[in-house]
Parts: C-alpha cells; structure tokens; sequence
C-alpha cells in the first residue's frame, strides 16, 4: 500500500515515473467504452425494488456530504489519496497525476471484490457515478469488467443528479411533479410531539421530514438531538435540497402513494438551510392538522430529546446557552439567563426548560395563523393517531 509521510516523499516518489510510458496508458483509458445510463432512468423506480447495485466511486468526504439514494460508497480514490493525485496534477504533471490514481485505485481489486461479493452484485445491475461521470467511474467500471461483472455509469455523474433536485424544485408549470403534490402541515408548539407523529403517520402516508433533511431541530439548539444520535451535520444547502427530493420520490414510489404528503410545520429555515421557495409556497396554502399537548408532556418530550436518556445532551446545551450569552440575555433578562445556567450546571433540566418554553419559545415559535381542518391532542399518542388517519383517509377522498 503505498503511503507518503509528507508532500516531499510524495513528490520524489513521482519524479521517479517515466512519464513517455504513462502516456500510452492514458491514450488507452481515453479510447475505453463503457456503457451509460441517464440519471431519470435510474431514479424513475429506484425505491420500487432492490435491482440496483449504486456504487459511488467518490472519496468518503464527498459521499458523506451527499448522495445519490441508495447508493453505497467504494471511492477508487480515498479521500488522501484524491488530494495527493489532486496536488500533483496541480503542481507537477497531469501524466504523473494519471499514473498514481492508477496506482491506487490497482491496489483494490481484491477489496473490490469483496464488496461486489457481499452486496450480491451478480443478482444486480450495476451502476457507477462520480463527480461529473468521468474517470473514477470509468476506471472503476474498467476494473468491476475485469472481475467478470457488468455494469454501466451515469451520464454526468452527481452533477446529473444534482441537476435533476434543481429543476425539480425550480419548475412551477403546471406539468411539474412537485405542482401535483398535496400536502397537510402538522402544527403546533414546540414540544407537542409533531415529529413523533410524522414518524407514526409515515407507515400509512409519504412524509416530508424536513428536519431529518437538515439533521436540525430548527431551533438555536436544534443540532443537538441529532449529535447524541450520532448524526452526521448536513454540510450544506445542496445536500439538504438532495435530502428532500430524495424522500419525495420514494414517496412518489411508495405503494400508498396517492399524490398527497404529510409535512411538519416550519419557518423558511430550517437550522442553516432554507427550504425551496416552490416546497415552502405549498407548505403556506396547506390545509394543517394543529395538535396540542398538555405542558408535563411537552417537557417530558423536550427533555427526552435534547438531553437523552441520561444526559448526554447537557453539555452540548450549556455549551450553545453560553456561545448564545449576549442573544439570550437580551431575550430573557440577565437575571434569567443566570438563573437557567445556574440549572443547567447543577443539572436541573426539567425547570430549564420549563422557564425557557414560557419565556421564549412559546412567544418566539407561535403556531401559523391558519385555520386548522383538525385538532388532536397527542397526549394520549394511539388515540390522537387513529383521530389523524381517520381524517386524513376521509381527506384523501376530497383531493
């Protein structure tokens, strides 16, 4: 396995390529046909069935920054190996740069391999992508070939996919599919137990989640019950947009699919990330189901989430309460502030929020001014579940 302990090793390795051999091998990589396949082929029934094997040959960093769905990760080049071909083709040679990513990328047959293996690939149709659909893909696909498998890459790439979210949310004809789609917005106060219930419902109806889309609560702390989970953070706007277009078309592939989703109620931001202006205009003219909750049940819920079963959150909200000292002094006086962190480093978190739902959150995140077509209380949750689906089945009838 080749290793460098730092960039001089790295550079005096390559210098000792001859290059006027390496450039035969890029002549041949250039003339390799592989077979391609549009992005829409693949995302027209991607959640109806298990026949794709998706292989992102990117770095694990930009595999977990996002994603096509489904797809599993094997990068042809890791993340220290994409930035040493990146720095050589940048600063040396690009023929230099081509023969150490073959280098790498030769050195995974037999892991390959492996992971062909244990993700059943010879039952499968073989997809590769990349960044743009160019060499990663198209080298890994040259060595699946090579290990008796047949496969295709997609035409363009990530980009592609990208570009599918983007006019997805960018198209407001009549024709477009996110015009078609109905939505009802769950409402409430914080703490009465929307995502609980969208959790529930989401067994009997498509769900937009847009939370779990920007791994955020939507509130100054709204990271945290995503942390003690162990989460990864959204890395940014893109990737949130790619999160929701990708539960969106598993709703439209779902078999209770009937055109209508289920939303949870949220400002236009949601954590750091905005929510398309086409999905956040039909969230407003949504017809919204409001539900409530005694105040125990909503603290009871508050504290579950953000602090945990035993507290593993308590150190991540005093640390946010004080990195937001001077914005919640202003809101709630200094003598509250001292007063909920004096609570919060002796551990009395049921009274923080207590105080902190009374004082700010519920004059801060007041329920939207609308009329709801249902109200349901979700202290007794298998009750105020029925109460939901029944309407939302004489609902389905309307639309």
């Amino acid at each position: 396995m080749i290793k460098f302990n730092s960039d001089r090793e790295l550079f005096s390795y390559v210098r000792n390529y001859d290059l006027n051999k390496v450039l035969p091998k890029i002549q041949s990589f250039k003339e390799l046909k592989v077979e391609q396949v549009k992005i829409d082929e693949i995302l027209k029934d991607i959640f109806k069935n298990d026949k794709y094997l998706i292989i992102d040959a990117r770095s694990e960093k930009e595999h977990d920054e996002s994603s096509i769905p489904k797809s599993i990760n094997f990068p042809i080049l890791k993340n220290q190996e994409r930035h040493n071909v990146g720095l050589i083709y940048k600063k040396y040679s690009t023929s230099a740069a081509f023969q150490l990513a073959l280098e790498y990328a030769s050195e995974k047959y037999e892991i390959l391999e492996n992971f062909l293996k244990e993700n059943l690939a010879q039952e499968k149709e073989i997809i590769i992508y990349c960044w743009r659909g160019g060499g990663r893909s198209k080298y890994l696909a040259k060595m699946i070939n090579e290990l008796g498998y047949s496969c295709k890459t997609i035409l363009g790439g990530f980009k592609a996919y990208r570009a599918e979210v983007n006019n997805f949310f960018s198209d407001e004809t009549e024709k477009s599919q996110l015009s078609k789609i109905n939505l009802i917005e769950l409402s409430g106060l914080t703490g009465v137990g929307k995502t609980e219930i969208l959790n529930e419902l989401k067994k009997y109806f498509p769900i937009i989640d847009l939370e779990l889309a920007a791994h955020h609560h939507s509130s100054l702390f709204g990271n945290i019950p995503y942390i003690i989970k162990n989460y990864q953070p959204v890395k940014n706007q893109s990737a949130f947009e790619n999160n929701i277009y990708s539960q969106i078309l598993k709703g439209f592939q779902s078999s209770f699919y009937k055109g209508k989703f289920i939303i949870e109620s949220e400002s236009k931001k949601v954590g750091d990330f905005f929510i398309p202006d086409s999905l956040y205009t039909k969230i407003e003219s949504a017809p919204c189901i409001l539900i409530q909750s005694s105040f125990e049940q909503r603290i009871e819920r508050i504290v579950r989430d953000y602090f945990g079963n035993n507290l593993e959150g308590l150190t991540y909200i005093e640390k946010t309460f004080k990195e937001k000292e001077k914005f919640f002094r202003k809101e709630l006086s200094n003598r509250t502030y001292e007063e909920l962190l004096n609570y919060l480093k002796i551990g009395e978190v049921r009274k923080f929020t207590e105080i902190l739902l009374i004082l700010y959150y519920d004059k801060k995140y007041k329920v939207k001014p609308k009329i709801p077509c249902l109200t349901v209380n979700s202290d007794e949750k298998e009750k105020c579940i029925k109460t939901i689906l029944d309407y939302l089945y004489s609902w389905e009838k309307k639309f």
